[in-house]
C-alpha cells in the first residue's frame, strides 16, 4: 500500500502541472483521431456532429468554475487510475489494430472513449477518486465528446423522422391543409415534401438535449425533476421540427416556393431550436418552484 508519494505531498500547482503534460501526451498520441473528429464536427454535412467540439470547452469551464469545491482533498487514487488505464487502453488499441469496423464515425467513437478513459486514468492519478467524485457531472459530460454509433444514431434519427412525420400530419389537418400522406412523403396541391433523415431535427434535437442537461443541472436539485426535463426534450423537439416544416411547405404554398429551398429552410434550425426551448421554459420554471415550495413545506413542517 502506497502511503506517500511525491504527488500526495506535492502542491495542487505540481499536481495540475503534470496532470496537464500527462493530458498532452495522450492528446498528442492520438492527434490524427481528434483532427479527425474535429474535422468532421466542423463540417456541416454531419449534423450528428456539429457540438462536439464544444463538449471538451464546456467540461473545461464547468470544472474551473467550481475548482474551489471539487478541489478540496487531492489524493493519489492508484487502482482506479489503473483500471481507467487499461480500458483505455484496450480502446486505443482496438481502434488502432482494425478490429473495430472500418465505419469512420464508429472508428472515431471508440478512439474518442479511448481518450476519454485515459484522461479519467491521468485525473484519476494526479487528483484522486474524491475529487474525481467531485468533478462527477463535467467528467460524465465529457462522455457527449463521443460520437454517437452508427446503428444508435440511425435508430434515433428514424424516431425522431417518423415522431416528425405524425406531427406534420396532424398539424396538416389542424390548418385545414388537403393533403395525401405515404410514410413520410406528403402530396399537396402544389408541392410533394418528403421528410429525409437529414430533416429529422437531428442536429437542434441534441443541441436541445446539452443545453437543458447544462439548465437541469444547474438550476435543478432534484434528480427526478432533472429526469422528467430531459424527458420532455424529445417531444417538444418533435412537435417544434413539425412546426418549421409545416410553416416552410405553407410559406411555399401560399407565400413564395422559394421558401421550400430557402435561407429559411438551410439555415433556420437554430431559430425552432431556440423556439423549442422558449417552449420548454415553463416547465423548466414549474419544476424549479416545486422544489422551491417542497422546500418550504419542509421547513414548514
Amino acid at each position: 500500500m502506497i502511503t506517500e508519494t511525491l504527488f500526495e505531498n506535492g502542491t495542487a500547482f505540481r499536481r495540475s502541472v503534470l496532470f496537464g503534460i500527462f493530458s498532452l501526451i495522450v492528446l498528442g498520441t492520438a492527434f490524427n483521431p481528434i483532427r479527425q473528429l474535429v474535422q468532421l464536427s466542423l463540417n456541416g454535412e454531419n449534423a450528428d456532429l456539429s457540438y462536439i467540439v464544444l463538449i471538451p470547452v464546456i467540461s473545461f469551464v464547468l470544472i474551473y468554475w467550481d475548482r474551489q469545491r471539487i478541489f478540496l482533498q487531492p489524493r493519489t487514487s492508484v487502482g482506479p487510475a489503473v483500471g481507467a488505464l487499461v480500458v483505455g487502453a484496450i480502446l486505443f488499441l482496438s481502434g488502432n489494430t482494425g478490429v473495430v469496423t472500418a465505419d469512420e464515425k464508429n472508428h472515431l467513437a471508440v478512439m474518442t472513449a479511448a481518450i476519454i478513459a485515459l484522461l479519467y486514468s491521468g485525473f484519476l492519478f494526479f487528483y484522486g477518486s474524491t475529487v474525481f467524485k467531485a468533478a462527477l457531472f463535467p467528467m460524465l459530460f465529457l462522455n457527449l465528446a463521443i460520437p454517437m454509433p452508427t446503428l444508435v444514431l440511425e435508430a434515433f434519427t428514424n424516431f425522431l423522422l417518423r415522431g416528425s412525420a405524425e406531427m406534420v400530419s396532424l398539424l396538416f389537418a389542424i390548418t385545414g391543409t388537403p393533403y395525401y400522406r405515404e410514410g413520410a412523403s406528403f402530396v399537396l396541391s402544389r408541392v410533394t415534401i418528403t421528410i429525409a433523415p437529414e430533416c429529422s431535427g437531428i442536429r437542434s434535437t441534441l443541441g436541445m438535449y446539452i443545453v437543458t442537461l447544462l439548465a437541469a443541472r444547474l438550476l435543478l436539485r432534484s434528480n427526478t425533476r432533472r429526469i422528467l426535463l430531459l424527458v420532455a426534450v424529445v417531444p417538444i423537439s418533435v412537435f417544434k421540427n413539425a412546426v418549421r416544416i409545416v410553416t416552410l411547405t405553407l410559406l411555399g404554398l401560399h407565400v413564395d416556393m422559394s421558401f421550400l429551398n430557402g435561407k429559411l429552410h438551410q439555415d433556420g434550425g437554430i431559430v425552432f431550436m431556440m423556439i423549442g426551448l422558449l417552449l420548454l421554459y415553463p416547465f423548466l420554471v414549474f419544476l424549479i418552484r416545486s422544489e422551491k415550495s417542497g422546500l418550504y413545506r419542509g421547513v414548514q413542517s
